[in-house]
């Protein structure tokens, strides 16, 4: 049995988890379907446009844009979701209309040999993004990007990510009926791009100095609490976000891992959504069937 103060423990960590959960949730965008997505595995959309379209159709912006952000994302979680998010209201700060914003799980040829040099499970691209679809389902303003993860051979590098989604909303919005984008044009006549990263692929990458800025394209770096990020260079298009507020930015990874392992359905709920813990923890014969190396690796048991 255990004592009144381990359940009075455990109690208020459900409380906390609940709570940086709630934080992270996606608002529901009007009239979305109700269905929700099944795994398709190396056919889903490269670049998904239905969020873009919506908010592109109700926009009254004269300097718009669109958000991305890469990384393993193994699993996916809310604190990838919360950087894209405090990257936009850094941009509606500096007076950008922000229409979408696109989560992008990089290619399994990036994240298969770093999951072995830490020792952990990798999760293969098509889970991945199936995790994301999930977690994003309804969303009014991100959705996933599925044109790195299954890119097919070598591993394509965020600028080259980046770049791609660019060129997709050019051609796109050159074929559609357009009274469209003028205010989504930079001063490179270009979709106006930018990427969303932490201190560290900052700091790497030399992205403080800039990604493309005479092609469009922007970066805005999210710190965590504590970190101090260097001067931001607006004329370089590099912009500096707050930190993710709440409990939302403890979210991590090699946390929900082991919640898969230990099917801790609430922590995954929390840290990912309800329908990806289902999904996980609670599959069906033929889902675990299309997942069977990971849902094994993870200690998920076949129904």
């Amino acid at each position: 049995m255990p004592t009144a103060a381990a359940a009075a423990a455990a109690a208020a960590a459900a409380a906390a988890a609940a709570a940086a959960g709630a934080a992270g949730k996606p608002r529901k965008m009007a009239g979305c379907s109700a269905e929700v997505p099944e795994p398709n595995p190396r056919k889903l959309e490269p670049w998904p446009l239905h969020v873009f379209e919506a908010n592109l159709a109700r926009g009254k912006g004269s300097q718009q844009c669109v958000l991305l952000t890469t990384g393993a994302m193994n699993p996916p979680h809310r604190g990838h979701a919360e950087l894209l998010r405090q990257a936009r209201k850094r941009l509606e700060r500096e007076g950008y209309e922000v229409l979408a914003g696109w989560m992008s799980p990089s290619q399994d040829g990036y994240v298969r040999p770093k999951a072995k040099r830490m020792g952990t499970v990798h999760i293969g691209g098509d889970l991945r993004l199936h995790l994301s679809r999930l977690m994003l389902h309804g969303d009014d303003f991100l959705t996933v990007g599925a044109w790195e993860a299954q890119h097919p051979g070598g591993w394509p590098d965020f600028p080259e990510v980046a770049l791609d989604l660019q060129t997709h909303l050019k051609e796109h919005l050159e074929t559609a009926e357009a009274r469209c984008a003028e205010g989504l044009k930079g001063r490179g006549g270009s979709p106006c791009v930018f990427y969303a990263c932490g201190t560290d692929h900052a700091e790497h990458c030399g992205l403080y100095r800039g990604l493309q800025p005479q092609q469009d394209l922007g970066v805005v770096v999210v710190p965590r609490a504590g970190e101090r990020p260097h001067a931001e260079r607006p004329e370089r298009l590099v912009f500096v976000a707050e930190p993710a507020p709440g409990d939302v930015a403890s979210f991590s990874s090699t946390k929900i891992r082991e919640a898969f392992a230990n099917g801790d359905h609430s922590y995954i709920s929390c840290a990912i959504s309800e329908l990806a813990a289902n999904f996980m923890l609670r599959p069906s014969k033929e889902h675990y069937g299309f997942f069977r190396r990971e849902f094994q690796e993870l200690g998920v048991k076949e129904p």
